[in-house]
């Protein structure tokens, strides 16, 4: 088995930092862990570690100002006039359509916000109105600075990734300084459970303050090496979010944002990093200030929705801009960028939504994200519809548009939570057949399968095909599907050689495909250079998590019951076999 893959935030820098995740062991811990007011440290109490190279000390709470945002004309993604100076791709209306909400005076009050990231400068003068005082975790221990401290603070100059998140949901309103964020008035709490290099931490962060807390950020990953990464073992990733699902608020059920993945220049794809394809999580993918797919940002059917962020990346310049959000010790930036950027706009969205109606569930919740998305880059082959929905693997189901969530949400009949959730599955399907090498070529291929965005939706024609018809199934609108693969070598006993060889698709009886991993290069980290590997790793009992057969019923009306599913080697060399496969239904 693959091990446990490192986790890195997911914005558009050179990777200095390896938050390296050993093994899961242990449960999380939903206690609170908070400090009271009367515990306040003094001022010029030092808040952080002595080994930080940046300091930073208690101070007096600042009065709060107010006045208009001088930032906010920078903050194109809430309003994009298409006029930024000094950016001449930028296209007006490419952003989240929030001013609508703001105009009904609601801006996220009363929803509790948890970033589960590296250290967050919870004393920003233009985010600690909305901290919560003592409601934040920290997972490091250093000397003074202690585990279970509401101090979860920065530590060297490197570490901004939490508060450029931060301010970008909730950076405080009409304060005369800084920025706006998206739910400018919503709560926010630091978990920074990325510093330890601990899964546990991470895990017990995504599930501490179920009760309190609304939605969990996510904007974070395996690194975007191109295997097939599958999550933490042991008290496992996917156990952890469906205890949120099924316990956190009240059993409402937590929101759990993911950033989508930045790979895509080298050939990755979202839905092989498992971590964030899981029943429960929302993907967030990125489009840029002209309304296209950002370079960097990750396709695949695992998708729900996107939110603008930067539009360049690790190997591209661009023209156009990136994200403008708080900085480390109490500045800003305009440089923020990636998958993270844009999953706290959904994080974001998500926060009005649910302060127009509270109760909607873990379910409502991307329903009405994908019903009411706004389809972008209309030209694009890619985009397909059923049942009132668009879905192109690029762009999930669209750019998140907030005005008509939030308008949806007010008026939402709930498909109710965990416990009126049907699941139809596992169906096993033992293939053993050879995987057959069609239309191969030898050596590096460039990855780049994007030229053709149709060909994302079209089934393997010319390969092998298994089927399986759960006849017996009564969804009749699927809202995930999980498809759980082994690939073996050519004798039926080991690994796949080079799992990045192969294209495979899964058609439903509607006859929507999701392509579910395509032919792509690996890659490893060697003194922090990218360096490709001819074996690609992870397709054994890999779970594939799609979300773009929202909707859809398990068996069509009319077209039968039967599943597809297809593979095929596309390049020459280290050929396999297709072993065992299953596919399982949720929905109602």
């Amino acid at each position: 088995m693959k091990a446990t893959p490192p986790l890195f935030p997911r914005r558009i820098i050179p990777m200095l930092m390896a938050a390296l995740l050993a093994a899961c062991s242990g449960s999380g811990d939903s206690g609170s862990g908070g400090q009271a007011a009367s515990d306040r440290p003094q001022p010029g109490t030092l808040l952080n570690g002595s080994n930080c190279t940046l300091k930073y000390h208690a101070k007096a709470a600042a009065a709060q100002g107010s006045g208009a945002d001088p930032r906010f004309p920078t903050q194109w993604y809430l309003q994009n006039g298409g006029n930024l100076t000094g950016y001449s791709g930028m296209k007006a209306a490419e952003d989240l359509n929030v001013l609508p909400v703001w105009n009904t005076n609601a801006h996220g009050e009363g929803i509790r916000i948890a970033l589960v990231d590296h250290g967050l400068e919870v004393t920003h003068d233009d985010l600690a109105p909305n901290v919560v005082e003592g409601g934040s975790y920290n997972y490091v221990d250093d000397g003074s600075w202690k585990r279970g401290s509401p101090w979860p603070m920065p530590c060297d100059a490197n570490d901004s990734h939490s508060t450029n998140v931060a301010g970008v949901i909730a950076a405080r309103d009409d304060n005369g300084i800084g920025g706006r964020g998206v739910a400018s008035r919503a709560s926010l709490v630091g978990y920074n459970a990325l510093e330890t290099g601990s899964s546990a931490d991470v895990l017990d962060a995504m599930v501490r303050d179920q009760d309190r807390n609304h939605i969990y950020n996510n904007s974070w990953g395996a690194f975007d090496d191109g295997h097939f990464n599958t999550p933490s073992v042991g008290i496992t990733h996917a156990a952890t979010i469906r205890r949120g699902l099924d316990n956190g608020r009240n059993g409402l059920g937590s929101i759990f944002t993911f950033a989508g993945g930045n790979g895509a220049e080298y050939g990755d794809y979202s839905v092989l990093d498992g971590s964030v394809s899981v029943l429960g999580a929302l993907p967030v993918c990125a489009t840029d200030a002209s309304g296209k797919r950002a370079i960097y940002s990750e396709p695949g059917p695992n998708l729900l929705v996107c939110a603008p962020s930067s539009g360049s990346g690790q190997k591209t310049a661009s023209n156009l801009p990136a994200v403008s959000t708080t900085g480390l010790q109490n500045t800003y930036s305009d440089d923020f960028s990636g998958t993270s950027a844009a999953t706290p706009m959904i994080s974001g969205v998500v926060a009005l939504m649910l302060q127009a109606n509270p109760n909607l569930t873990w379910r409502d919740v991307p329903l009405i994200l994908a019903r009411t998305a706004r389809q972008v880059d209309t030209g694009n082959a890619g985009w397909t519809s059923y049942g009132g929905y668009h879905f192109n693997h690029e762009y999930g189901f669209g750019v998140a548009d907030a005005a008509a969530a939030v308008a949806q949400a007010r008026t939402w009949q709930s498909v109710g939570g965990s416990s009126t959730l049907k699941q139809c599955g596992p169906y096993k399907v033992t293939a053993n057949a050879g995987i057959p090498e069609v239309n191969s070529a030898s050596g590096s291929q460039p990855d780049d399968p994007f030229q053709n965005a149709a060909s994302l939706n079209q089934p393997v024609a010319d390969g092998i095909a298994s089927t399986v018809s759960p006849s017996d199934c009564n969804i009749t609108h699927i809202e995930h599907i999980d498809v759980t693969v082994t690939a073996t070598d050519a004798a039926g006993t080991g690994a796949h050689p080079s799992p990045g060889d192969l294209q495979m698709t899964l058609t439903s009886p509607s006859g929507q495909t999701s392509t579910l991993t395509i032919p792509h290069t690996c890659y490893h980290m060697v003194n922090n250079t990218r360096v490709s590997t001819s074996a690609c790793q992870g397709l054994s009992n890999f779970a594939f998590g799609i979300r773009r057969h929202m909707e859809e019923p398990v068996v069509a009306t009319s077209g039968g019951s039967t599943w597809t599913l297809a593979a095929a080697d596309r390049r020459a060399g280290n050929t396999g076999r297709l072993g065992e496969w299953s596919v399982t239904f949720y929905g109602r």
